[in-house]
C-alpha cells in the first residue's frame, strides 16, 4: 500500500512541476508569437511574417516592444551546402530582413545580433520549423511548452 502512496505523491509532484514550468514558459512568449532570444540585452524576438520576412523586435524588461537603437542583425539560412546571408533594415520600430526567407521546411538558421558597435556578437542557432505545436499553439521554432 505504501508503494501506491509514493507513486501517487510522485505523480502529483511531477504534474505540479510541469504546470509551474508551463506557466513560467508562457511568460516568455514574444509579443508577436515569435522566438525570444534571451542571450542578448535587450532581449529580442525573432518572428517570421506571413510574407516570409524575418522580423526582429527588441523587448524591454516587461517583454514589451521597444525601438531598436544601435543593434545590428544578420541571418544565415537555407540549404547547408548553399547558405544565403540576409541583411536587415529598420522598418518602423523593428528590424526586418531586406528579402523574404526561402520557403524551406526546417530551414537551419544562424541569427547574429550585435547589441552595439563595440559589443560582442551573440549568435542563436535554431531550425525554422513552422509546424504548429499541439501544446502551446505557436509555430515550433517559437515553441514555449518545452516538450
Amino acid at each position: 500500500m505504501k508503494i501506491k502512496q509514493y507513486i501517487t505523491a510522485l505523480l502529483v509532484s511531477l504534474s505540479l512541476l510541469s504546470a509551474a514550468s508551463l506557466a513560467q514558459a508562457a511568460e516568455s512568449a514574444g509579443p508577436n508569437g515569435g522566438r525570444v532570444i534571451e542571450q542578448v540585452e535587450p532581449h529580442a524576438e525573432f518572428f517570421l511574417t506571413s510574407e516570409r520576412y524575418a522580423q526582429i523586435t527588441f523587448l524591454n524588461a516587461e517583454g514589451e516592444a521597444i525601438a531598436p537603437e544601435q543593434q545590428t542583425v544578420s541571418l544565415i539560412g537555407g540549404d547547408r551546402s548553399a547558405p544565403v546571408k540576409y541583411s536587415f533594415e529598420r522598418v518602423g520600430d523593428v528590424l526586418r530582413s531586406v528579402e523574404p526567407l526561402a520557403d524551406q521546411p526546417r530551414m537551419p538558421i544562424v541569427l547574429s545580433i550585435k547589441p552595439s558597435p563595440g559589443a560582442k556578437t551573440v549568435r542563436e542557432k535554431f531550425y525554422l520549423n513552422q509546424l504548429v505545436c499541439g501544446g502551446c499553439q505557436l509555430e515550433e521554432y517559437a515553441c514555449i511548452c518545452g516538450h
